[in-house]
């Protein structure tokens, strides 16, 4: 605007302090992936001649293929991508994601082009679907949306030409997990219902979890049959994991089914019932799960605010500020500054909250500056 006042000169500082804060976090960043994935920032995507690459980008020309797909191969590339779910458990997606496409795409170009013992080529399509499938996560998390479809079907794909139903089954879950958070309640009941009424084989802990999205789908519908299910769901979780049950299904646990629930109960109205399950959820959250602790104290929030819970609310902005510079989570980062603008909704709020929800923007800005760097 013609009319805006300069910025001060301290305003200007103070910005460039963050900027020269957020430079050093990055270049700490960068170093620590490059240590352990043993690879340049070029490698794992981190540097780029393009300054506004897109990862959906096809290629037409023939990839090229430096690597063999041998036995070594193979058990290396398993390691990588443990690493990368275990960087996602610590510091969230969105600093991830294009390392995990470019890992993937590797893959991909690696069995396309045969250079594999062909001996090794369920567990190459195996492992391409798994990838794929954490690769739509990790889009997920960082709101790329047209990303997590095309991974989805792509694990789809791979998994199918596997027989690995276990990756299958995991992939179909975030098919309906996704088309819930854009608004599509019938297409994530219609996932959900093919899996429970297939010919899957599901243990209790499986049935648990799509029964769960079966729940959270009507509930989105606005049908309060869904907190009924809940009565079964928790019963047959409480049965436990079975010896067969997939490698992935630790994350079906306490915290995730208060999430859940309260998730469900919110999209009903029923915001009493909500918060007390969103509180369940963070005090069940391991302490070392730091993306999980920043993603669910974000929905407490959002739910406390909405409440007017102002003491309560006060806890949780101060437990979120030391996160937010810790994960890189585009998801908890939306769910932030959409509690920012509820609290601005209110008529009458306390001091101390509005001081905190300055507090909350001012690092949330923070973080946006070391991300964009």
């Amino acid at each position: 605007m013609r009319n805006q006042m300069p910025p001060k000169p301290e305003s200007i500082l103070r910005q460039y302090r963050w900027w020269e804060q957020g430079k050093k976090r990055a270049t700490e960043w960068q170093a620590e992936l490059c240590d352990v994935f043993n690879a340049s920032p070029h490698a794992l995507g981190l540097v780029e001649n393009d300054p506004s690459p897109s990862p959906l980008i096809v290629s037409t020309a023939a990839p090229t293929v430096a690597d063999y797909g041998d036995a070594a191969y193979l058990d290396k590339a398993r390691g990588d991508l443990a690493r990368l779910v275990a960087l996602d458990n610590r510091f969230g997606a969105a600093d991830i994601v294009r390392m995990s496409y470019k890992f993937f795409k590797s893959l991909q170009n690696l069995v396309g082009t045969g250079a594999y013992e062909r001996s090794l080529e369920k567990e190459f399509n195996s492992l391409i679907g798994e990838v794929a499938e954490l690769t739509g996560w990790l889009a997920y998390d960082a709101e790329i949306h047209k990303l997590v479809r095309l991974m989805n079907n792509e694990s789809l794909h791979y998994t199918r030409l596997a027989g690995d139903r276990s990756i299958e089954l995991l992939t179909l879950q975030n098919s309906s997990m996704h088309a819930g958070a854009l608004g599509r309640p019938g297409e994530a009941l219609q996932i959900a219902t093919s899996v429970l009424a297939g010919n899957y084989k599901l243990s209790p802990r499986l049935r648990t979890l799509f029964l769960t999205r079966k729940a959270r789908a009507l509930a989105q519908a606005g049908d309060e049959s869904a907190i009924g299910l809940f009565d079964e769901i928790e019963s047959l979780y409480l049965e436990g994991v079975e010896e067969g049950d997939p490698h992935w299904a630790w994350w079906i646990d306490e915290r995730e089914l208060a999430w859940h629930k309260a998730m469900a109960t919110q999209a009903l109205r029923q915001d009493g019932l909500a918060i007390v399950e969103f509180e369940h959820s963070v005090e069940a959250t391991a302490a070392t799960e730091t993306r999980s602790q920043y993603l669910h104290r974000a929905y407490l929030l959002q739910a406390q605010v909405d409440a007017a819970l102002w003491d309560d609310a006060e806890a949780t902005i101060k437990s979120l500020l030391p996160l937010i510079s810790e994960v890189e989570s585009t998801r908890t980062k939306v769910l932030l500054r959409d509690a920012i603008a509820r609290v601005a909704a209110h008529s009458r709020v306390p001091g101390k909250i509005e001081s905190g929800i300055a507090q909350l923007g001012i690092a949330l800005d923070e973080s946006d500056l070391t991300e964009a760097w």
